[in-house]
């Protein structure tokens, strides 16, 4: 009976995160064809992302005491509440201050979300099974999100054409639906039962009833762990500075209509969920750190070889092989510094590897839409390439270093 009970809290806990990003990819596919329908420019996009990053960097840490402190389940709920707030208000925003602000309450609940989620993880799923959840979780929401922007696409493209919105108000309606979406994961999130600031086999850890304090480096963490997620901040700039813009890319070099580019990063999504269930099987097999290494140095010849293509078939299939990169190496990351981080610590080293995330996606997001309006899709294919290829070989060498 304990099996199968693990088994359907680990069932409803993924259902709500597939939920919680559905607004999440209603807003990184429309939200840029928003903002270009509005008239404002690249350089705004790119500080839209830039703000959600921000607002995720400033609840990384309060994030991470929360969870310490009170449980992941108060953090999650919130992180729901904060998120399609943000994402509600994005879509009626009309200029840049307000999609700013927009994007810092969305990145507040985001980074929250993900915060939780890796303790979540540890607790509801044990041995063998652990490797395979980390990645299953990360796959579903791939998956789930080929949906969610075909849908989105579909849905943008419907109201305009059937129902006689124009394009600002058809894109409008399909982020509120999404936000909707976000905001009804803390439903279904209701069902799962956690243990408050358990460990992984369900113990309180001596000394857990104290509440951690708010530290540069949390208690127990050596430096040299934390000067790996600085390593891990470097590597996701690389995919940073071009993930928000390639939906311009298949619009503006290929003249890709709105809904086909909907239907082609939902194609994408469902291949890349296929693959990280692979991928978190050979983890279970080979153990993450192997893995991590293979993925991570295939990062930039895709990128490079994508710079100067010309043909559509081409430019797709190098799309979906840099695509995978990145959802294929965050849980092996995860579980390589969970597993390694004290237990009444890992919401504290939960909140800084997700720092890394967002830092990187700061930088990326704000410099790849200024490259992009100076040099073109092209030079900011290979200054990405060039600086994922630099920073995987530093990666791999720290990761084993741990």
């Amino acid at each position: 009976m304990k099996v199968p009970g693990s088994w359907r809290r680990l069932g409803l806990f993924f259902a709500a995160n597939v939920l919680f990003g559905a607004g999440l990819f209603y807003h990184a596919f429309l939200y840029n064809f928003y903002l270009d329908a509005l008239g404002l420019g690249e350089a705004v996009m790119g500080w839209a992302q830039a703000a959600l990053t921000a607002g995720g960097l400033i609840a990384l840490l309060p994030a991470g005491i929360l969870v310490d402190r009170v449980g992941a389940r108060p953090a999650f709920v919130g992180a729901c509440a904060l998120a399609a707030m943000g994402l509600a208000l994005g879509a009626v925003a009309a200029r840049p201050a307000p999609v700013y602000l927009a994007g810092v309450l969305a990145g507040l609940g985001t980074a929250t979300w993900r915060v939780a989620s890796g303790p979540i993880v540890m607790e509801l799923a044990h041995g063998a099974i652990r490797s395979r959840a980390f990645s299953w979780n990360v796959a579903l929401l791939v998956g789930s999100g080929a949906g969610w922007m075909a849908s989105a696409g579909a849905l943008a493209t419907w109201l305009e054409r059937a129902m006689g919105a124009d394009r600002v108000g058809g894109l409008r309606v399909a982020l509120l639906v999404g936000a909707a979406a976000t905001g009804l994961a803390a439903l279904v999130f209701g069902f799962v039962r956690l243990k408050p600031r358990a460990s992984a086999d369900g113990v309180r850890p001596a000394g857990a009833e104290r509440a951690p304090r708010l530290q540069l480096v949390p208690s127990g963490v050596s430096r040299r762990f934390v000067g790996a997620i600085g390593v891990v901040a470097l590597w996701m700039v690389a995919p940073a500075l071009v993930l928000s813009f390639f939906n311009l890319y298949f619009l503006r070099a290929h003249g890709m209509a709105v809904d086909r580019i909907g239907f082609l990063f939902g194609a994408t999504h469902v291949v890349t969920a296929l693959v990280i269930f692979g991928s978190g099987e050979m983890a279970a097999r080979l153990g993450p750190r192997r893995l991590l290494a293979g993925w991570t140095l295939l990062f930039a010849p895709a990128l490079w070889l994508l710079a100067g293509v010309e043909g559509l078939g081409i430019a797709i299939a190098l799309y979906f092989v840099q695509g995978i990169v990145s959802p294929a190496t965050n849980p092996l990351i995860d579980q390589i510094l969970l597993e390694r981080a004290p237990v009444e610590r890992r919401g504290a080293v939960s909140s800084w590897r997700n720092a890394a995330t967002e830092v990187g996606g700061i930088v990326g997001a704000g410099v790849g839409g200024t490259i992009l309006e100076v040099v073109g899709f092209d030079g900011l294919f290979v200054a990405a390439g060039a600086l994922a290829a630099a920073a995987a070989l530093v990666l791999i060498a720290v990761v084993r270093r741990l």
